[in-house]
């Protein structure tokens, strides 16, 4: 399995991390983009991220809503975009996109997230910093790599106020019920998980969090620790 997780798009979308892309995806020229995670203009995000990544790769669009099945069979590899992570899980299991996606993947298509995205890929949404404002009650995921995902991760914030409550012991709040590891991803790195090593790419860091241990921090161009990639566990 081949997965690439970004934190985030960036300004001008996905400049920070085209010539990753690229490289990720190698002889790949032809991607479907998944829009769902957007309360927006699907539309106009599918041309956005088309001319993000134009001329060197064709990116078709996957629409939850219009029959996606004939886009994703002729794809060769799958991106999902940013937005509501939420409404990006209702709308996959609403469409019964979740395990297509999951068996293409695990066929060996690439898979890229950014943001929503990122977040679809562990095993579930429950560490993403969105709303549920779709009243989503189900939360299991694709499930593709055995951690979870917090983008844009922040250890600190000079805009908080003192005594606010941090990502940290957000993370800390899971672990008391549920036992697989969290990655919090800072903007600007990646996570490129290739046969069950995962790296930190990109220009920023990532951040492991394991149930009873203390937290660490992992500098690009560094694995994983070899523990993030165990089996994830559910909890009670």
């Amino acid at each position: 399995m081949r997965v690439l997780l970004l934190s985030n798009s960036g300004r001008p979308y996905l400049a920070h991390a085209r010539a990753e892309l690229f490289d990720f995806l190698g002889s790949t020229r032809r991607i479907g983009f998944v829009t769902a995670a957007s309360l927006g203009d699907e539309e106009a995000y599918h041309e956005i991220a088309q001319g993000a990544l134009a001329p060197e790769v064709l990116v078709e669009h996957i629409r939850w809503d219009r029959d996606p099945f004939p886009t994703l069979a002729r794809v060769d590899a799958v991106f999902i975009g940013g937005g509501n992570t939420y409404a990006l899980l209702r709308r996959l299991r609403r469409a019964a996109l979740l395990e297509p996606l999951r068996e293409r993947v695990r066929a060996g298509a690439p898979y890229i997230g950014t943001s929503a995205g990122s977040n679809v890929a562990g095993p579930n949404i429950l560490t993403t910093n969105d709303w549920n404002v779709v009243g989503l009650t189900a939360f299991d995921a694709l499930g593709l790599v055995p951690f979870n995902v917090n983008p844009h991760y922040l250890e600190t914030d000079a805009a908080m106020a003192p005594g606010s409550e941090t990502r940290d012991m957000r993370i800390a709040e899971y672990h008391v019920i549920r036992d697989n590891p969290v990655v919090g991803i800072e903007e600007g790195a990646m996570v490129r998980v290739e046969d069950e090593l995962s790296t930190v790419r990109g220009t920023a860091r990532a951040k492991v969090f394991r149930r009873g241990h203390a937290p660490v921090w992992v500098p690009p161009g560094t694995p994983l620790p070899v523990w993030a990639g165990s089996s994830p566990g559910s909890g009670d």
